[in-house]
């Protein structure tokens, strides 16, 4: 009897402890602050270096290109348990990759001169950028505080 007493008390202590482990996880609000203090701040940083996306210095866009580098760079070191911001995370971090190699590929094809390769970049670019919208949609919907 003694050895089920034990075994019983041994189980409750070790349910106790994964709970208090299982909740000592940010909750999903502090892991969408998380992600969208990267978001906001490389959206930011990309247009202020780059004066909206309307310039024409291959200096600044490569600096944009770093900032999304590193977006995605502090995208993949956050620790996230749910599942679905991590749906979102991948879909931000391989746009900001792609955006990044895309942006070097048109700075390249425009310090050569060769038109057709910049636009042809360029037209990676933008269609790289095509789901933002509704990745933002998305995940500030899924963010806001439910009421």
């Amino acid at each position: 009897m003694p050895c089920l007493l034990r075994a019983s008390v041994l189980a409750t202590v070790c349910a106790a402890i994964a709970l208090s482990v299982a909740s000592c996880g940010k909750s999903r609000v502090a892991q969408c602050d998380d992600i969208l203090r990267i978001i906001n701040q490389a959206v930011n940083e990309a247009n202020q270096l780059t004066n909206g996306g309307q310039t024409d210095d291959p200096q600044a866009m490569l600096q944009a290109a770093d900032a999304m580098e590193q977006a995605s760079q502090d995208m993949e070191a956050l620790e996230l348990t749910d599942e679905k911001l991590n749906e979102y995370r991948a879909g931000f971090i391989k746009m900001y990759q792609d955006n990044a190699k895309a942006t070097r590929a048109f700075v390249e094809a425009f310090e050569k001169k060769d038109r057709s390769a910049a636009e042809a970049a360029l037209n990676q670019v933008q269609q790289i950028n095509k789901p933002e919208p509704e990745l933002v949609s998305g995940i500030n919907g899924y963010c806001q505080p439910k009421q």
